[in-house]
């Protein structure tokens, strides 16, 4: 695990200088490199929905691109195709 923790912190500093978003520690940087998969692990990290420029918000997750990502959606595409996606627990 020591050995992995310069490349995250490198990789945590990649991401603040190319998308602009300020961590308040270290512990927010890696939380939001873990979210970058799928908006599943942002939600098993803490960190979605996220707005832009939040720790968590990751443009690939946006699929509206309304600047939130990970946002319970229910709806249409923008085909007119019927789309479900998650919901939200209200937790």
């Amino acid at each position: 695990m020591a050995l992995l923790a310069p490349f995250i912190l490198l990789s945590g500093y990649i991401v603040y200088g190319s998308i602009g978003i300020h961590f308040a520690s270290p512990w927010s940087a890696l939380r939001h490199v873990a979210a970058f998969p799928n908006c599943a692990t942002a939600r098993l990290v803490g960190l979605a929905p996220a707005r832009a420029g939040q720790p968590g918000y990751w443009p690939t997750h946006d699929a509206d691109h309304d600047g939130i990502a990970c946002e319970p959606w229910h709806g249409t595409n923008g085909s007119g195709v019927r789309v479900h996606r998650y919901r939200s627990t209200g937790r």
